[in-house]
């Protein structure tokens, strides 16, 4: 039986606060199972629950965000968060030219979101073997997010791949100010060989 609108709406009400207020997406997941099990399915509510039901267990449990994802998309296949959703978590399971073209989706709809944009243009350099195309979503997302050190450092793989390491490698570290992971650290150590190997300019007499 589901629940009347308003108390349906209250609930809504409630974990938009605690989402804007910072609280984990994780520990609302009870939370949102209610909801998602007690709205009128297809209802505003009801989408609310399966959207940040995905969006939460995307990067743990991808197989149940698949779900979810899917879910919502049959009812609503322009909820660009969904096909997001969708794409990480199928990227996670490694069914990576399924979640580029999820990742296209998302951002064919929400063309100005910069997390779809790094995750799709990361996709197109490691995945595709596509560095030239990731490089204006990388560098989009890039100008967005300057200082995420992940953003970043897809930016300089890519710039790396493409003949511009010196410039991967000022994106890199400007970025690591607070460190740098292990896969940061190769990184940094594939950017200054790449820049090794170009020959000195050497001034003429």
């Amino acid at each position: 039986m589901s629940k009347p609108a308003h108390d349906s709406d209250a609930t809504v009400r409630a974990i938009s606060r605690a989402l804007w207020a910072g609280e984990s997406p994780e520990r609302l997941v009870p939370q949102l199972l209610r909801l998602a099990g007690s709205a009128e399915p297809a209802s505003e509510p009801w989408c609310f629950a399966q959207r940040h039901l995905a969006l939460a267990w995307a990067p743990i449990r991808p197989w149940r965000a698949s779900l979810r994802a899917k879910e919502l998309l049959a009812v609503d296949p322009t909820d660009h968060a969904a096909w997001a959703a969708l794409g990480l978590a199928q990227s996670i399971i490694h069914n990576h030219r399924y979640a580029i073209r999820c990742y296209e989706r998302a951002l064919k709809i929400a063309p100005g979101q910069p997390r779809y944009a790094h995750n799709l243009g990361h996709l197109y350099d490691v995945v595709l073997d596509d560095p030239a195309a990731s490089l204006p979503l990388l560098a989009a997302a890039y100008e967005a997010e300057p200082r995420s050190s992940d953003v970043a450092a897809s930016y300089a793989h890519a710039l790396g791949r493409t003949g511009e390491a010196q410039r991967g490698l000022d994106v890199l570290r400007r970025a690591l100010t607070n460190g740098a992971t292990r896969d940061q650290r190769e990184l940094l150590r594939f950017l200054e060989a790449e820049v090794a190997k170009k020959p000195s300019v050497r001034p003429t007499e």
